[in-house]
């Protein structure tokens, strides 16, 4: 594993907010800028924020991964729980976290959320439990034409979920560290 990733060379390549633009946000200027018309110009740059697909894209096309990735690696969330005091999303607790392992509480995406499998795609899917939480970066997994072909094949077969997202979450874990990190003595 190699820790961080390089996504500009030096401070002076960096946005003011220190964040670099997104791919979705530069298309969006770039139409924008295209226009000779007045009106459809500010009501170009006055989009509002991208949609869930476009979130995912932003985010993740940067750093080289597509369509049939992204969705791998949203698969695990079929492990874990969300907690409303941290993210700001879900309930504070389920019937299936209430006494979970741990410090109890959260929303978890599945029912058996210390289990890793492709039940993640099978739930959202099958929108089967409102205690089972589904944010709109989960749901566009089904209803994006392109994302949807990979979680429909992924809540199939199990075996091509795993083989994807491992070959998906070594590609991340291996992006653009340029250093070595220190060793540490003990």
């Amino acid at each position: 594993m190699k820790y961080g990733r390089v996504d500009v060379s030096g401070p002076n390549e960096c946005p003011e907010e220190g964040r670099l633009p997104g791919k979705y946000q530069c298309i969006r200027l770039c139409l924008c800028l295209e226009t000779t018309n007045l009106i459809a110009f500010l009501c170009c740059l006055d989009a509002g924020p991208p949609s869930p697909a476009d979130h995912l894209r932003e985010v993740f096309y940067r750093m080289g991964l597509n369509d049939k990735e992204i969705v791998a690696l949203s698969g695990a969330h079929t492990l874990g729980r969300s907690r409303p005091e941290r993210s700001g999303w879900g309930k504070p607790e389920t019937k299936y976290t209430k006494d979970g392992p741990g410090t109890p509480g959260g929303q978890s995406w599945t029912v058996q959320w210390l289990k890793f499998d492709n039940s993640y795609f099978k739930d959202i899917k099958a929108k089967r439990d409102e205690d089972l939480l589904v944010l709109p970066t989960d749901a566009v997994l089904f209803e994006d034409p392109s994302f949807k072909v990979y979680a429909e094949k992924y809540a199939e077969d199990q075996e091509t979920f795993f083989k994807v997202y491992a070959e998906a979450h070594a590609k991340l874990s291996n992006l653009g560290a340029k250093f070595d990190p220190p060793e540490v003595c003990l």
